[in-house]
């Protein structure tokens, strides 16, 4: 009986994680407005917000993010202070 307890791993996501290789996934898009570029972008940033909790560091690079992020995410009380 020790032995099997010893044999089952106690921290089974962890270890998953852990093991994982690093995913990569190339988004290309054709004919997409300005609009479109930017509400993708900060839709993409939403999905990074919340995977972050499931110990999933995702990493965006694109044309222009910081910007769309800086701009995308402002409140208004932000904008009445700049």
């Amino acid at each position: 009986m020790e032995k099997v307890k010893k044999d089952v791993d106690k921290y089974p996501i962890k270890t998953y994680i852990y093991r994982m290789k690093e995913k990569i996934i190339t988004i290309k898009t054709k004919g997409a407005s300005t609009k479109q570029w930017s509400n993708l972008l900060l839709e993409l940033n939403l999905v990074k917000k919340a995977w972050r909790p499931y110990g999933v560091d995702l990493q965006i690079s694109a044309p222009g993010l910081k910007s769309v992020l800086h701009w995308g995410t402002v409140t208004n009380d932000k904008l009445k202070r700049d």
